[in-house]
């Protein structure tokens, strides 16, 4: 009877304290949390059925590099980012300097000053686009170093303030399309994102006027995008939905958008396409209807995704105060560890899954590994006879001969 009611007295008091922080007002983060129904994930069958196709991928630049996270190609040269704000591209078996957009800071773990590189292009003119997620959108000249602040996000747009600008495309007109994946938390907090209800947005950017227009808004996660052959869509990944939306740039449906491709067997994360017309698009974290994502499982309750929220919120004020008024290194840790990814990554598969698509939004193929050799990826990209695979969280980059994958 004392063991029966000790267990009725500590559920009560746990019960207490959810309601206290899921109801009490005015307590941060100011969000929204409103419930949705996930899609179920495909099986994998048919195209996406498991295979080896990136099996055997080589480590390359391994300890030479830290979070290559995107990808970039011109003229059969690679380029990719490395911590601190490096720009460097691959000659031969050397990465050489091109550019630095990084911003003065302690260390990785003050993110939020250092900055952080989430992705890059070119354009038809040979200039390199790199989006960081706290300070916006630079055009780089790759030939001479010059870095231009071409994007700022530090003023409202159409609103609202962007708080996490993620991935670009650039059309062949100069037209500059890009995503923000939050207006509510920085990068730093993207596990709030994740969370609260969807804010990203898909901007049109008019080098011309230099100004922005909104053309996608409450995007759950805005994350990669390209374009299509024609340039008449843009296709945007919706990261928290699992999903991938195209929005109309020309012709009858020019204004709309729809989905593109729904129930996909993972979170999108960035989208390339290649010259034949096919849409790459890497799943760093996948799902299955026998072990779905967390974010499906609280999506339909809102006061649980609240009290989440605020969870985390009170166990980094404490840590954010200490390190705001004396700086140091483990308070910045640890500020960094509760609002990141990488306290989640044990629970991430180490199996790599990229999926194909066509120009009408038909899933064609998967490409998968299942040897370990490389993981974790969040962006790939085609050059000369290889695949590289880009990580947020990885010290190498991957690659993987297509040879291989045409054999298989």
């Amino acid at each position: 009877m004392g063991f029966c009611k000790s267990f009725l007295t500590k559920l009560f008091a746990i019960f207490v304290v959810f309601l206290a922080i899921a109801f009490l007002p005015g307590l941060p983060p100011e969000m929204e949390f409103t419930p949705y129904t996930p899609s179920e994930p495909l099986d994998f069958t048919g195209p996406l059925a498991p295979n080896d196709k990136l099996n055997g991928a080589e480590r390359i630049f391994e300890g030479k590099i830290q979070n290559p996270e995107c990808l970039a190609v011109a003229n059969g040269t690679v380029y990719t980012s490395s911590r601190g704000g490096d720009i460097v591209k691959l000659v031969g078996d050397k990465l050489v300097p091109v550019a630095n957009i990084g911003h003065k800071c302690e260390g990785y773990w003050e993110e939020k000053k250092c900055g952080r590189t989430l992705g890059m292009t070119f354009d038809t003119k040979g200039f390199l686009y790199v989006v960081d997620a706290y300070y916006g959108i630079y055009k780089i000249n790759v030939n001479t170093g010059k870095v231009g602040h071409l994007i700022k996000i530090d003023q409202p747009i159409s609103g609202k303030t962007v708080k996490i600008a993620n991935s670009v495309a650039v059309g062949k007109d100069g037209t500059v399309y890009w995503t923000a994946s939050s207006c509510d938390t920085s990068f730093d907090d993207a596990v709030l994102t994740m969370l609260g209800d969807a804010t990203g947005r898909l901007f049109k950017f008019d080098p011309a006027s230099k100004t922005n227009t909104l053309l996608l808004d409450k995007v759950h996660f805005a994350n990669g995008l390209a374009l299509s052959q024609n340039e008449d869509f843009v296709v945007v990944a919706e990261t928290v939905r699992t999903r991938l939306v195209r929005y109309w740039l020309k012709g009858p449906k020019q204004g709309s958008s729809e989905i593109f491709f729904d129930s996909l067997p993972g979170i999108p994360d960035n989208i390339k396409v290649n010259k034949e017309g096919i849409f790459d698009v890497t799943v760093p974290l996948q799902r299955t209807k026998t072990y779905p994502l967390l974010s499906d499982l609280i999506a339909p309750y809102p006061l649980i995704r609240r009290f989440l929220a605020r969870v985390f919120y009170l166990m980094e004020v404490p840590f954010t105060l200490i390190q705001d008024n004396y700086p140091n290194f483990y308070s910045g840790i640890i500020t960094h560890l509760i609002g990141s990814f990488d306290p989640l990554l044990p629970l991430f598969p180490k199996e790599v899954l990229v999926l194909q698509f066509d120009q009408n939004g038909k899933l064609l193929s998967s490409l998968r590994s299942t040897d370990d050799k490389v993981t974790l990826i969040s962006d790939i990209i085609l050059a000369g006879n290889y695949y590289y695979l880009g990580s947020p969280f990885n010290n190498y980059l991957g690659r993987v001969k297509i040879d291989k994958i045409k054999a298989d």
